[in-house]
């Protein structure tokens, strides 16, 4: 067991932090909004057509597959987002180890324990990005330590497709693990790993083939492609438009990344030159749409601890010789610059300071609720008001023998559909993705006066369009039956 330490120790850390996750109310609207996706997909709307989301198919297979096992809620899905996270975490820690040494695994290992068990970067959740971190680090790990050591042996052929295929997850998960496969890739194009480069590039290629050509010809190639790629368009836009400096920021960290790559090719150390570019890639990866959501930066911390520990371990006695080389210096000026680019992303005077608190009252208000000195109520609450009274609503309808009726969930908040089985008059549960493929309310009310819904659903605290619904309702004839912990739920009379 002693000499298991430096895994054990951060791996209780990591389970201990994540403990909480199983009691967490369904209160993130993302997650409400893929498992409304899977819950649509189960009564016929079509995936990326009516059952619509712009991530690719494998996020929903996970989504299925915990409902499937446990039904709908939190629990099941952070299950899967804590083997993910274990994954990523004995991974990096082995990979740490070879590298540099068990003693260096020890300490990076329990921070990253902290990194990716705890809220910081939302591992808590069920997201793409908690999802996805278990295969790539996995992969790139596996590759550090069977290929990329400067005395490696050839690695089989079957390897390299293994590799391939858990990079392949992670783009299935979500689109931005491509920049872990475009790490491997560029590391063995410099030295000329033609083989390598043909057989985990034609792997994730064939892959992805394989799994997102099926719904390009049950859902339409024009449909399938505006969700994976085409939606992103208008999402990065509306985030860097005017800026061109930020646009400029971008192509130069790309080809710096590009350059310092072909400049080290020769490195005496070419697996610490690799976790450096994909260290690079993932950080440009979190900053480059533009916006500051934490669980951007959770696929990032692994390359980045690793990267530190590897620099710290093989050169805290030359630090200074290190720095003076040309080579280096670049690689050091690209990792600064975009280290400056993910402060200025992710932080701000009033938005910087405001996340710390919430993650120590998150273990404060977990431990509160288990030891009983916290109703569910207070518990619910420190996550929104309206997670309890979406939980309200969802007993009111189920009581009184509305489940499975048609219903408009005014909230971005879809869980209703997931949990009482609302079937909408629209393409997609929450509110802010149907404004956008209906064009507005306009068609969305449209449907809704073609066939009145039995059950509507407000969240009017900072809900769009709010007097919209309000007008429909007061034209049509509804009855207000809960009006709690805002939420509102209204039932068509003679319903």
């Amino acid at each position: 067991m002693r000499r298991q330490l430096h895994l054990v120790l951060p791996l209780a850390l990591f389970v201990i932090l994540r403990v909480p996750s199983f009691i967490e109310p369904q209160w993130y609207q993302d997650e409400a909004g893929y498992a409304s996706t899977v819950s649509l997909a189960h009564i016929g709307y079509g995936i990326y057509v009516n059952a619509w989301n712009n991530k690719p198919p494998l996020l929903f297979g996970i989504y299925w597959l915990s409902q499937w096992l446990w039904g709908p809620g939190e629990p099941g899905l952070h299950v899967f987002s804590l083997l993910s996270g274990l994954a990523a975490l004995v991974a990096a820690i082995v990979g740490m180890a070879r590298l540099y040494s068990p003693r260096a695994a020890l300490w990076s290992g329990l921070v990253l324990a902290v990194i990716i068990g705890s809220p910081m970067f939302d591992g808590d959740l069920s997201l793409p990005e908690s999802l996805l971190i278990g295969p790539v680090t996995v992969a790139v790990v596996w590759f550090l330590c069977t290929e990329a050591g400067p005395s490696a042996p050839r690695t089989r052929t079957r390897t390299l497709v293994v590799i391939g295929l858990l990079l392949a997850c992670g783009a299935l998960i979500q689109q931005t693990a491509l920049a872990d496969t475009a790490s491997i890739l560029i590391w063995c194009l410099v030295r000329r790993r033609w083989r390598t480069t043909l057989t985990i590039g034609g792997t994730v290629a064939i892959l992805g083939a394989v799994v997102i050509v099926p719904f390009m010809i049950t859902s339409g190639v024009h449909n399938v492609w505006y969700a994976l790629v085409t939606s992103y368009v208008g999402y990065v836009n509306s985030a860097i438009q005017a800026r061109v400096l930020t646009l400029t920021f971008r192509v130069s960290a790309v080809l710096a990344i590009l350059v310092s790559a072909w400049l080290l090719r020769n490195a005496s150390d070419p697996r610490l030159e690799l976790v450096r570019i994909w260290a690079m890639a993932l950080l440009f990866t979190a900053v480059a749409p533009g916006y500051n959501y934490e669980h951007f930066l959770l696929p990032a911390s692994v390359p980045v601890v690793m990267l530190v520990t590897g620099i710290v371990s093989r050169h805290r006695d030359d630090v200074a010789l290190v720095v003076h080389r040309g080579g280096v210096l670049l690689g050091g000026v690209t990792a600064l610059g975009l280290t400056v680019a993910v402060v200025l992303t992710f932080w701000s005077p009033t938005e910087g300071f405001g996340h710390t608190p919430w993650i120590v009252g998150y273990y404060r208000n977990a431990v509160s609720y288990m030891t009983g000195s916290e109703s569910e109520v207070q518990f619910d609450r420190y996550f929104g008001v309206d997670t309890y009274g979406e939980q309200q609503a969802d007993q009111w309808i189920a009581e009184h023998g509305l489940t499975g009726a048609t219903g408009m969930v005014w909230s971005n908040l879809a869980w209703p559909i997931v949990d009482v089985g609302l079937v909408p008059p629209t393409r997609s549960g929450p509110l802010y993705v149907t404004l956008a493929l209906e064009n507005g309310t306009g068609h969305i009310l449209a449907l809704m006066n073609a066939s009145p819904p039995k059950v509507i659903i407000i969240t009017p605290y900072h809900i769009e369009n709010l007097q919209d619904i309000r007008t429909f309702i007061s034209t049509h004839t509804y009855d207000k039956v809960l009006d709690e912990n805002d939420m509102e739920l209204y039932v068509l009379s003679g319903s």
